[in-house]
């Protein structure tokens, strides 16, 4: 049985939800993401900021230079969450196999379902239509037989649309397209494979395996397949969790200690969040770097005691970082996984262990619900470089 892979992205969804509590937002240029005269960036542009060249994770102070007569809002993703939660209740009557991404953003695998919703793309429009009728937001939807295609798929769709890959098409529907379109290959990679004159996904495809490995090691191989239109990972559902991650590519590429263990200290409070967010403790810890030269090196950390709070999560991280680390090669992407996922509680030693653990899972507690009422920036460790 072929299969049939959904992913949903709501569209500019923080702007969306603004629109539909305050509808004269509608039409504007909207960008969501804190004061304009701070140092914090975009979460989210309204497709008429956009025009002005905005766009997610730029700084705010740029953007307002770009759109100076932009509406900006602080948000609430107490507002933005409950709304997500409408959105996955909506998901959840077509598959039970749906993986979260983010707030708006997820995978769907209908395989199997036509029996009971009708081909791929009548489903699609019918689920596009029911998050429009009753949440009031516009959701963009890729149909392909994997992750990446519907990925490619739901790009695509932009905006408020669905869009099919049909099995069997996925290298020749690729091939003449930039090498951009292909998930993970950001603005800098693309500048990095112009200048081996590779321009087009046609152009990697052409390369021999062999290469690409000798040029970029294990994501080389990665790079071989989704130039074909293959992946091989499954729609995890949400209580199925294998790992939880994070990563993010550099504005710049840095070989300066300080500023990669702020940042990675804000990608770790990110995941550390998503762990207590669904119960679970990991048992080990990975951190990831890729240089200036696309050689991806990772390395892990098993520890004596499942956890999920910062402090330890980060202790072991930042060690990982400090004795991996040179200042020889320049930083591009920095990384933190945990695996090993699971939801018992650690060991109490004693009396004085078991009063310490529960002061911090207070505190974590109530941090994490300032995050639900405030936004996730509203309280961060010192040590954090936002990256977002």
């Amino acid at each position: 049985m072929t299969p049939t892979i959904l992913h949903i992205d709501m569209d500019a969804f923080f702007v969306s939800v603004e629109e539909v509590l305050d509808p004269s937002l509608k039409g504007k240029a909207v960008i969501v993401g804190g004061n304009p005269e701070g140092r914090g960036v975009v979460s989210a542009a309204s497709y008429e900021a956009r025009k002005f060249g905005v766009h997610s994770a730029m700084p705010i102070a740029r953007a307002r230079k770009l759109c100076p007569h932009a509406i900006f809002l602080r948000g609430a993703h107490g507002r933005y969450s409950e709304f997500s939660a409408r959105i996955f209740n909506i998901l959840e009557r077509y598959s039970p196999l749906i993986e979260p991404m983010s707030l708006d953003e997820a995978y769907l695998d209908l395989t199997g379902c036509e029996r009971l919703h009708g081909p791929a793309m009548i489903a699609a429009q019918r689920m596009h239509d029911d998050i429009r009728d009753t949440v009031g937001i516009n959701a963009s939807i890729g149909i392909a037989a994997n992750k990446l295609m519907a990925k490619v798929a739901s790009e695509f769709a932009k905006p408020n649309g669905c869009f099919r890959i049909l099995p069997g098409q996925a290298a020749r529907f690729l091939a003449p397209f930039p090498i951009g379109t292909l998930p993970g290959i950001g603005p800098k990679s693309v500048q990095q494979f112009r200048r081996l004159g590779i321009r087009t996904v046609r152009d990697l495809a052409q390369l021999p395996l062999a290469l690409l490995e000798d040029l970029y090691g294990e994501w080389g191989g990665r790079l071989y397949e989704k130039a074909r239109g293959i992946s091989r990972s499954p729609v995890y559902p949400h209580d199925e969790t294998k790992s939880i991650s994070r990563e993010t590519t550099l504005e710049e590429d840095s070989t300066d200690p300080r500023f990669l263990e702020s940042t990675l200290s804000y990608l770790l409070e990110k995941a550390a969040a998503q762990l207590r967010g669904e119960d679970l403790r990991a048992r080990c810890v990975t951190l990831k770097l890729r240089y200036s030269d696309f050689k991806t090196v990772t390395r892990s950390r098993t520890l004596a005691v499942p956890a999920c709070e910062d402090h330890i999560l980060f202790a072991a991280a930042v060690d990982l970082f400090r004795k991996l680390f040179t200042r020889r090669t320049r930083v591009r992407l920095i990384g933190v996984a945990f695996t090993g996922l699971n939801r018992e509680a650690p060991m109490q030693m004693n009396l004085f262990d078991a009063a310490t653990q529960t002061t911090r899972e207070q505190l974590y507690a109530g941090i994490d619900r300032i995050r639900g009422k405030y936004g996730f920036r509203a309280i961060l460790r010192a040590t954090s470089h936002n990256e977002d």
